[in-house]
């Protein structure tokens, strides 16, 4: 599966995304389509003019576990440990290209955790969100080049995903004006003169909460658009305030009418029951245990105030010593670990906790204000489930539970 490098465009140039796409598959194209915007990139891969794969580097983490973790409603053994053990194995492969994607989704097929019609389902999920952005790219350094061979279980006809893909836009498009991304977070504004239940503004307050409509949608196995939809009346009304995707999910181009000679974006009817949709749809119901910690009272009390809601119950501790009794006892859903404590710090901690037989599982966050490489392979050897970084904001540490717990 190897070809000649094959440049088709150079840096900063005018871009026709579709046209390009269109030209690869009808004359039999194999290689990886390159595009490089700014420090961002776009890889499409081609066999013979078909398409297998596509990726790009704006958040892939957060993109594969999204559609993994869609699937998982229907295939009970994709669970979060699973998961988080699929995502780690791409994470740390160190390959020319990010094809590791394919081959972890591979791998599943071959350990007979998803059959060959799932495979295909999730690496056509893949390639479509890709391709939402890829088709609005206006110009950068495109060429066709040479990727590692690997084994092609599903093919793709390019021309059927892409206008498979633009009717999705258009989708989007008939939201209205308003909504120009499914990575904006919808915030609730209690504020506003509606005619809502107590109990279902409290709702929207809860759910609302720095999760894009994007998120929101595998949080409550529903169907992205049918829920932006039955938010649109509350939107118009200003009960919910749209803001910007969070970074780096607006370096994602937004959509417009561009892909069309004529668009006539209309906003749903309201119907009698504001946000309809989004109250009946299935919400986990249950309260998830999380506890912190952390020697610093002020990062321990900025963190209960992040995670206040009634979905969580957040048990906030500041010594190491006592806090090892305290975790076997409180049997934690998540544990969100500070590494520089006195005494005992974050990782002699976690590896203490990772052989006790309860505990083994649970995911186990690190926080820290160190940010080389080294902190997060040696939080890796000693069983930490994932690292992050201070400062950070509520929607980041949010981000981690979405991943995590929910």
């Amino acid at each position: 599966m190897m070809t000649a490098d094959r440049a088709l465009g150079g840096e900063g140039e005018t871009l026709q995304p579709e046209q390009l796409l269109r030209q690869l598959s009808t004359s039999g194209g194999t290689g990886c389509f390159k595009v490089t915007v700014k420090e961002q990139q776009w890889f499409l891969y081609f066999d013979q003019g078909s398409l297998i794969y596509a990726t790009h580097t704006i958040e892939p983490g957060d993109r594969f576990e999204r559609h993994l973790r869609q699937l998982s409603q229907c295939v009970p053994a994709l669970n979060r440990e699973l998961r988080a053990q699929v995502r780690h194995q791409w994470e740390e492969a160190n390959t020319p290209t990010p094809i590791y994607e394919y081959e972890s989704l591979r791998w599943l097929l071959t350990q007979q955790v998803i059959t060959l019609e799932q495979f295909s389902q999730l690496v056509k999920g893949l390639i479509l969100e890709v391709l939402e952005s890829f088709l609005y790219l206006k110009s950068g350094h495109h060429q066709l080049v040479p990727y590692v061979e690997v084994p092609i279980v599903s093919r793709f006809d390019a021309a059927e995903l892409i206008q498979e893909c633009k009717l999705r836009i258009q989708q989007w498009l008939s939201l209205g004006h308003k909504i120009v991304s499914p990575f904006q977070r919808p915030y609730f504004f209690s504020g506003a003169q509606i005619n809502l239940a107590p109990e279902k503004q409290q709702r929207l307050g809860s759910m609302l909460r720095g999760f894009s409509f994007r998120h929101l949608a595998v949080l409550m196995n529903q169907n992205e658009i049918a829920l932006v939809r039955s938010l649109l009346p509350l939107i118009e009304k200003g009960a919910i305030l749209v803001r910007e995707p969070q970074h780096p999910f607006d370096l994602l181009p937004s959509f417009d009418a561009s892909l069309w000679q004529e668009a006539t974006p209309t906003v749903a009817e309201e119907s009698g029951d504001l946000g309809s949709g989004f109250f009946t749809s299935k919400v986990p119901s249950r309260t998830y245990r999380i506890v912190c910690i952390d020697d610093s009272p002020t990062m321990l009390k900025e963190m209960k105030r992040f995670l206040a809601d009634d979905a969580f119950e957040v048990i906030a501790l500041n010594d190491s010593v006592k806090a090892l009794m305290e975790v076997m006892r409180l049997n934690p859903d998540l544990i969100l670990l500070d590494v520089g404590m006195p005494n005992i710090d974050g990782y002699k901690f976690c590896k203490v906790i990772r052989n006790h037989e309860r505990l083994k599982s649970v995911p186990v966050i690190m926080v820290t204000g160190n940010t080389g490489l080294i902190d997060r392979a040696k939080a890796r050897l000693v069983g930490a489930t994932d690292y992050m970084t201070k400062p950070f904001t509520q929607e980041e540490l949010l981000k981690i539970v979405f991943r995590y717990l929910t």
